[in-house]
């Protein structure tokens, strides 16, 4: 199987190929696609946006680095307010905590997550776009993450008009074999090739 395709296949074996083929990339690789998927993400207009929460990288699951992203958008669209988000294992549910690249004191949960020590919880409800971490995706949306239901619950506390934008390493599976009615699906995916936008 390449590095850029999968068969039809359940979440369960999406999520475990996905984790595979990660470990299998070469560093100059993993960091070749990060560079790419810069590339797309400032290519994307965020000239409306008022507020994103990014999710910050776990560096040893060689996820996106998403503070190159923070890095773009703190020149380019200074007026963008930034938050990450800060996660409670117990409730499985994340708050929003305002970000700022040059100030916030970012410490690692128990998961390895960077998270911040202190901050201003910002409303749910004012998030304009949500960056959100993937292991696989498909042509209708539909995304496979960890399994833990983190960003299940947080999007559905969203407004209806916010934007849920993956980023893959990887590109797009044609379908996943087991979606589910209350799946919450993307509106665009962010990957080193292109961004892919799912009308509705």
């Amino acid at each position: 199987m390449s590095r850029t395709h999968f068969f039809i296949l359940e979440k369960q074996q999406l999520r475990q190929q996905a984790i595979i083929l990660r470990e299998k990339l070469t560093r100059a690789e993993f960091w070749q696609l990060n560079d790419a998927l810069l590339k797309q993400f400032s290519a994307f207009d965020w000239s409306a946006i008022k507020t994103v929460h990014l999710f910050l990288p776990i560096v040893e699951r060689r996820e996106v680095d998403t503070f190159e992203f923070i890095n773009f958008l703190k020149i380019n669209y200074p007026q963008i307010q930034m938050v990450v988000p800060r996660c409670d294992f117990k409730t499985r549910e994340m708050e929003s905590i305002a970000f700022d690249p040059d100030a916030t004191v970012l410490i690692k949960n128990k998961h390895q997550i960077p998270e911040p020590l202190y901050g201003d919880k910002i409303k749910i409800k004012s998030i304009d776009a949500v960056i959100i971490p993937l292991l696989a995706f498909d042509l209708k949306g539909h995304r496979v993450g960890y399994g833990a239901g983190f960003y299940d619950r947080f999007l559905e506390q969203c407004k209806p008009s916010v934007l849920k934008i993956g980023v893959s390493l990887f590109k797009p599976v044609k379908r996943i074999a087991d979606p589910h009615d209350q799946d919450i699906l993307l509106t665009h995916c962010i990957t080193a090739e292109q961004v892919y936008e799912f009308l509705r």
